[in-house]
């Protein structure tokens, strides 16, 4: 064997284990947090149709500003909720990451190259992933325009 041949050999050592058991923890929490995310869509929009129906019976089927306000504040709520799970999810793949990097620097592995994962609110917030908020609130502000303006009644 070559020396190069013994370089790439890999041992596991005790605190290699333990980050290993750290990023697989860390890896099936990112995967629940993905899921829920996607489960708060679905939820949103199951919510806003059964919303829509329950202030028909409500209003008498008359046309009123809650048919506007209601949708626009579950898609609020549910924007919320998903922004911020969607953050703990970078910042947990980011930690992932780290724990990934810690475990090659001690292994002295040459040329692996990190994921640096940009964590930050605000690109929580305004992602893609969260474009079905944004379009279903424009749906209620628009109708709710449209109501106010008395262009539907």
């Amino acid at each position: 064997m070559s020396n190069d041949d013994e370089k790439l050999e890999y041992k596991r050592c005790g605190n290699d284990e333990i980050d290993w058991i750290e990023v697989g923890q860390l890896h099936e929490a990112t995967l629940r947090i993905s899921q829920n995310c996607f489960e708060f869509k679905k939820l949103c929009i199951g919510l806003i149709g059964i919303s829509a129906v329950l202030l028909g019976k409500l209003t008498s089927n008359q046309l009123d500003l809650s048919y506007f306000v209601v949708p626009f504040l579950i898609c609020l709520g549910f924007w919320i909720a998903d922004f911020t799970a969607y953050y703990y999810q970078r910042a947990t793949r980011k930690r992932m990451n780290k724990c990934i990097s810690v475990i090659a620097e001690r292994n002295k592995l040459v040329g692996r190259r990190s994921n640096d994962i940009d964590v930050s609110w605000y690109k929580s917030m305004f992602n893609g992933s969260m474009s079905i908020y944004f379009v279903l609130s424009g749906f209620a502000i628009f109708g709710l325009v449209l109501f106010v303006t008395g262009c539907i009644s």
